[in-house]
């Protein structure tokens, strides 16, 4: 794999750099596309994706044994890409490892996770997604995990954001499940005004801190 700078090869990690994970909830049409496109950096030099719906405008790839040929060759280097293939939790652990292996807290970058709950299983997660999860703060990456049924997907990822985004909702479950880890009311979330092409509204919590209604107008 290519190297990180020379000043600063000594470690992989460093256990103080700030927590900037989110988990991203709403249902279809919500604005979760809208918010990323606000937060995120889509031209920055690194930033991967797991992209089964081809929902983000990168270099993609369509298979496993390119995007892991990718990998290898980028190392720590610049890497920008999306990979599409079959949402399966074996496929999706494969880029969890991958991704991981070339996390450094010298080179920052973005991962992307679209569809956490048909590639994660109810409570604790699998293994490599669940270490990046875990240990991606100090290895100078955020990730951004997006689901539209967050009672479906795994209790660890939950654990290990700072920002929780939760966007208009379909169902009764996915509500309820959000009031409680927001810590609003159901009425609350409900709450939400969304007018096409005019504005997106959503609740967001930094840790602790209470849970804040904001708008997006365009």
């Amino acid at each position: 794999m290519k190297k990180p700078p020379k000043q600063q090869l000594l470690k992989r990690h460093d256990a103080s750099l700030p927590n900037r994970n989110m988990l991203i909830v709403g249902a279809s049409g919500s604005g979760k596309s809208a918010f990323l496109r606000k937060t995120v950096d889509f031209k920055q030099p690194r930033i991967v994706a797991w992209d089964p719906d081809e929902d983000y405008k990168l270099p993609r790839v369509r298979s496993m044994a390119a995007f892991e040929k990718l990998v290898k060759k980028s190392g720590f280097g610049p890497i920008r890409c999306a990979l599409t293939v079959r949402p399966t939790e074996e496929n999706f652990e494969k880029w969890a490892a991958l991704v991981f292996a070339i996390c450094h807290q010298a080179a920052p970058m973005d991962i992307l996770a679209d569809e956490i709950a048909d590639v994660t299983r109810i409570g604790k997660a699998p293994p490599n997604w669940g270490e990046l999860c875990r240990k991606v703060r100090k290895y100078g990456a955020r990730l951004c995990a997006i689901t539209q049924r967050p009672q479906e997907s795994d209790k660890t990822i939950l654990n290990q954001v700072e920002f929780t985004w939760c966007g208009a909702l379909k169902t009764s479950a996915s509500y309820n499940y959000m009031a409680k880890e927001m810590d609003v009311s159901v009425q609350e979330l409900k709450s939400i005004v969304n007018i096409d092409r005019k504005q997106i509204q959503y609740w967001i919590r930094k840790g602790t801190e209470a849970a804040k209604l904001e708008t997006i107008k365009f």
